[in-house]
C-alpha cells in the first residue's frame, strides 16, 4: 500500500490514512503492472479500487495504467501528477529495502543509504506474462534499483526454503525423489505447485492455480451478504455499484475481514458484526454464523480442487505418492479452506493420511521471502553458499511465428505433429514445463530481405488460464540481405533467468567450399593399366554473418521514459525527506513544550533552578508557543519550527543547565577525589619503595605540590558553591572538575610510570686455563659431581680423541 499525500506513506504507515485518503492510496499494484489500460483483466481489477486511474501513453499506441497523485480534481494536465503503476510497485520494493537498511543503520550507527541492499531476488506469481515481468523490472529501474538478480516464482521460492533446510537434515535420496505439493493462497491468487526434491536439487514438475481466487474473494462474499442484509433492514441503500460509496465499502471490507478471521479457528460458531454510522447515520449490527459463512463460500471452495487434480495429473502422480502437502499464505488459515483441501486429498487416494499430509512446516507469511533471500545468497558473489540446482517451470507455451515466404523451410526444431492446425510458419519454441534460462534456435531459408519474427503465447496457453488479450510478446525485425538464392537464417531466441523472451542473435549461415589443391609436380606417372584416382570431395566451410535486428514490444518502457520516472522519483524522495524532517522538528518542539510545562509549572526539581522572573517568563512564552503550534503554526516550515524551538530553549536552557550541573557535580568531585587519594598515598607510602628508587626528590615534590594545589582548589570551590542557591549559575562546574582531574593525571601519571634505567651489561670473564695448554673453543668442562657420590670419588671426564 502506497499513499500519496503531502508526502508518500508506504506499508504500515499508509494504513492510517487509507480510509480518508482512499482516492490516492494505491493497493493491488501487483495485479495491475504490465497490463494495458483497456485490458479486461485490468478493467476488472480497477473496478474494485476507488483510485484516480489515468492512462500512461506509450510510443506503440497502447496505454498502460497510472494513478493520479494531485488532490485538485479540476487541475489541468500540466498540473496533474500521474505516476505509472510500475513505479508504484518499485516504490514498494524500495521501501522494503529501506526497512532493512534502517535497522542495520541503527545497529551500526551508519547512514541508511549506505546499507541499502545491493542484490535483489523478487518473487512473482507464476501466471505473470512476459510484459508483467518486464514491467516489474522497469518499475525497479524507475526508483533506482538495478541489482535485480532474478524474478523467481513464488511457489519456487517456497519450495527452495523448504528444500534447503530439509536437505541439511539429509532427508532426501538421489534414487527416490521426494514429492511435495505446495498450496499457496494469499490475498488474490491460489497456486498449486508439485515439486520433486533430490539432494541439492529441486524440480518443479507442475504449477497450476486460479489467479482470481484468494482471501479477498472470501471477504467480498461477506460484504455482499452484509449489503443484502442491510438492504432488507433499511431498504435498497447499498444497491448499484458499491464503489459509488467507497467509504462505506471500505468499512464493510474491514468488518468482513475481521469476521473471516474470527470464524477461522476451529470451534468458533459465530461472529458479531457492529458498524456504527455505516451510511446515512444508520448503525448496522448483525451476527454471521459459521454455517452461513461456509455455505456462502461453497462456490469458492469448489474451485480449490481442479488445480490440485491438474497438478497431480501433469506430474503423473496420485495423492498417495506425496510425501507431504505444505500450505502457505495467509488465506490457508481459513477453517473451511483447510477442511475442503483435506477432503479433496482424501478423495484423491490419500486415505486416512490426508490430515497428516496437510502440513504447516513453513511459516505461512515468511516462506516466500525466505526462499527469495536464499536464492539471492546463492546467486550473489558476496556470499559463499553451497550450490542448489533449481529446475523452473514455464507456465505458458511460447511459439515463434514469421512472415511467410515461398522459400521458407524451418529446420532445427521439432513441430508438434499432434496439432493438425499448426501453421507452417510457426513453431513452439518454449513448451509448458520447460526450465529456464535456456536458448533455442530455429533456422529459416529466406531470400526476400528483411523479415519479422513474432514471439507469442501459443493457443494452448488459454487452456492453462492465460487471458485471451495477452498473447503478444515481442516482434523481432531481422535485416537480412536480398539475394536470388535462399539463404539460411539462424534465429537464436533466449528465455533469460527472469523468464523474459529475447532475441539473442540472428545469423546468416553460408557454406563455402575450399579451393582445390594444385597437383603436385612430383607425382609419379601412371603405369599401364592404372586409372587416375577420383578427386576427393571439396571440404566446406561455414561462414556466419551476424545480422542486425530490432525489437518492439507492447507496453515496453523506453530508457527515456524510465529516466523521466526516475527523476520524478528523486523529486518525490526529496519532498518526502523534507516533510519527514519538518514533522520531526515539529514533534521535537511539541515534546519540549509539554515536557518543560510539566517540569516548571509544577513543584518539580527543575523549578527550583530558576528565579521567579525566569519561571514566569518561560511559562508565558511556553503557553504562547503552544497556542501558536495548534493554530497558525500547524503547517509551518522546518526552519520556523527550529527558530521557535531555539527561542524557547533560550529561556529554559539556563535552568536545565543548572540542574544538570548539580546532578553531575557529585560524580565529578568523587572522580577527582579518587585521583587525589591515589597520588597522595603514593607520596606518603609507596614513594620510598625500592621499585621507585629511580624517581628523584624533585619529581616526588612535583607530585606532592600538584596534589596540594588541586586539593586546596577543590575544597575552596566546594565551599563557594555550597553557599549559592540553586537558581544561580554554578561557580564549580563539571567541566572545571574534569579539567582539574586531567591536569592532575597529566602531571603525576608520568612520574609514577617512569621506567627504571636499564642495568649495564657485564662482559663474561674468560675461564682460567692451566699453564702450557692452549684454549680450544670446543673444550668441554668437567661434569658436576654426581649426587650421593663424594667429591673425591667423582672422576674427571676423559678426553675423546677423534681422527
Amino acid at each position: 500500500m502506497v499513499g500519496f499525500d503531502e508526502s508518500r506513506k508506504m506499508g504500515e504507515l499508509a494504513t492510517s490514512g487509507a480510509s480518508s485518503n482512499y482516492k490516492y492510496t494505491v493497493t493491488a499494484m501487483k495485479r495491475l503492472i504490465g497490463l494495458a489500460f483497456d485490458d479486461p483483466v485490468a478493467t476488472r481489477e480497477m473496478q474494485r479500487l476507488p483510485l484516480q486511474f489515468c492512462r500512461v501513453p506509450h510510443a506503440d499506441g497502447v496505454d498502460s495504467i497510472g494513478v493520479q497523485t494531485s488532490k485538485d480534481p479540476d487541475a489541468n494536465d500540466s498540473a496533474t501528477t500521474v505516476v505509472p503503476m510500475e513505479a508504484v510497485a518499485g516504490m514498494m520494493v524500495r521501501h522494503m529495502g529501506t526497512i532493512v537498511a534502517q535497522k542495520i543503520a541503527q545497529e551500526t550507527n551508519t547512514s541508511v543509504e549506505a546499507n541499502m541492499p545491493q542484490d535483489w531476488v523478487l518473487t512473482i506469481p507464476s501466471y505473470y506474462t512476459d510484459a508483467q515481468r518486464r514491467a516489474l523490472l522497469a518499475g525497479c529501474a524507475m526508483v533506482g534499483l538495478t541489482g535485480v538478480q532474478r524474478l523467481l516464482h513464488e511457489t519456487t521460492a517456497t519450495a527452495l526454503a523448504y528444500g534447503i533446510f530439509k536437505d541439511l537434515k539429509k532427508e532426501f535420496q538421489a534414487d527416490q525423489p521426494t514429492h511435495v505439493l505446495f498450496l499457496d493462497m494469499g490475498a488474490s491468487a491460489y497456486t498449486v505447485s508439485l515439486v520433486a526434491f533430490e539432494p541439492g536439487k529441486l524440480i518443479v514438475k507442475s504449477t497450476t492455480g486460479d489467479a482470481n481466487l484468494g482471501g479477498r474473494d472470501f471477504d467480498w462474499m461477506i460484504v455482499t451478504w452484509m449489503a443484502n442484509k442491510f438492504a432488507e433492514k433499511f431498504g435498497a441503500k447499498l444497491s448499484g455499484n458499491p464503489l459509488d460509496r467507497p467509504k462505506t465499502v471500505l468499512k464493510l471490507l474491514a468488518a468482513a475481514e475481521k469476521a473471516k478471521k474470527t470464524l477461522s479457528p476451529q470451534g468458533v460458531k459465530e461472529a458479531r458484526i457492529n458498524l456504527e454510522m455505516l451510511m446515512d447515520d444508520l448503525d448496522f449490527s448483525i451476527t454471521l454464523t459459521a454455517a452461513e459463512y461456509e455455505q456462502m463460500c461453497e462456490p469458492l471452495l469448489a474451485r480449490l480442487e481442479a488445480p490440485i487434480v491438474q497438478a497431480l495429473a501433469e506430474g503423473k502422480l496420485t495423492a498417495a505418492d506425496l510425501h507431504s502437502v505444505e500450505i502457505v499464505g495467509g488465506s490457508t488459515r481459513i477453517g473451511c479452506v483447510k477442511r475442503a483441501l483435506t477432503g479433496f486429498l482424501t478423495n484423491s487416494g490419500a486415505g486416512a493420511a490426508a490430515t497428516e499430509l496437510l502440513s504447516t512446516t513453513l511459516n505461512a507469511d515468511e516462506a516466500v521471502a525466505r526462499g527469495a533471500a536464499l536464492q539471492s545468497a546463492i546467486l550473489s558473489p558476496r556470499f559463499k553458499v553451497l550450490p542448489y540446482d533449481i529446475h523452473e517451470f514455464q507456465a505458458w507455451p511460447i511459439q515463434l511465428r514469421w512472415d511467410e515466404d515461398a522459400n521458407d523451410e524451418a529446420q532445427g526444431m521439432e513441430v508438434d505433429a499432434t496439432t493438425g492446425a499448426q501453421p507452417t510458419n510457426a513453431v513452439v519454441m518454449f513448451d509448458r514445463g520447460l526450465s529456464f534460462p535456456i536458448v533455442r534456435r530455429v533456422t529459416l531459408k529466406r531470400n526476400q530481405g528483411t523479415f519479422a519474427v513474432q514471439a507469442e503465447y501459443n493457443e494452448k496457453a488459454l487452456e492453462y488460464g492465460l487471458p485471451a488479450s495477452g498473447n503478444a510478446i515481442a516482434t523481432f525485425s531481422v535485416q537480412a540481405p536480398i539475394s536470388e538464392e535462399a539463404k539460411k537464417i539462424r534465429v537464436n531466441v533466449k528465455q533469460d533467468i527472469h523468464g523474459i523472451i529475447q532475441l539473442s542473435s540472428a545469423q546468416m549461415v553460408e557454406e563455402i567450399a575450399d579451393e582445390e589443391e594444385p597437383e603436385s609436380s612430383g607425382a609419379a606417372p601412371l603405369k599401364d593399366g592404372e586409372e587416375a584416382a577420383a578427386p576427393e570431395n571439396k571440404k566446406k566451410k561455414v561462414k556466419k554473418t551476424n545480422l542486425v535486428f530490432t525489437t518492439t514490444r507492447p507496453l515496453d518502457w523506453t530508457e527515456a521514459e524510465i529516466q523521466k520516472a526516475y527523476q520524478a522519483e528523486l523529486a518525490m524522495a526529496l519532498k518526502d525527506k523534507l516533510v519527514q524532517e519538518t514533522s520531526d522538528k515539529r514533534n521535537e518542539l511539541e515534546s519540549y513544550i509539554y515536557d518543560m510545562r510539566d517540569k516548571i509549572g509544577s513543584e518539580s526539581a527543575l523549578g527550583s533552578f530558576g528565579t521567579d522572573a525566569e519561571k514566569a517568563a518561560f511559562i508565558t512564552q511556553n503557553e504562547a508557543m503552544e497556542n501558536w503550534l495548534y493554530e497558525d503554526g500547524f503547517d509551518a516550515s522546518k526552519e520556523t519550527y527550529a527558530t521557535k524551538l531555539k527561542e524557547l530553549q533560550k529561556l529554559g536552557s539556563p535552568m536545565e543547565r543548572r540542574q544538570a550541573e548539580q546532578e553531575g557535580r557529585p560524580a565529578a568531585v568523587s572522580t577527582l577525589q579518587q585521583s587525589l587519594e591515589k597520588y597522595q598515598n603514593w607520596v606518603n607510602q609507596e614513594a620510598t619503595d625500592e621499585a621507585y628508587a629511580h624517581i628523584t626528590d624533585d619529581e616526588r615534590q612535583r607530585v606532592q605540590s600538584k596534589c596540594d594545589e588541586i586539593s586546596a582548589w577543590m575544597y575552596d570551590m566546594l565551599d563557594q558553591q555550597g553557599a549559592l542557591p540553586n537558581h544561580q549559575d554554578a561557580v564549580l562546574t563539571v567541566f572545571d572538575l574534569q579539567a582539574k582531574n586531567k591536569d592532575l593525571i597529566d602531571t603525576c601519571g608520568p612520574v609514577l610510570r617512569k621506567p627504571k634505567p636499564a642495568a649495564p651489561k657485564k662482559e663474561p670473564e674468560p675461564a682460567a686455563q692451566p699453564e702450557g695448554e692452549a684454549k680450544t673453543a670446543d673444550e668441554v668442562p668437567p661434569p658436576e659431581p654426581m649426587e650421593g657420590v663424594e667429591e673425591s670419588e667423582a672422576k674427571p671426564a676423559e678426553t675423546m680423541e677423534t681422527d
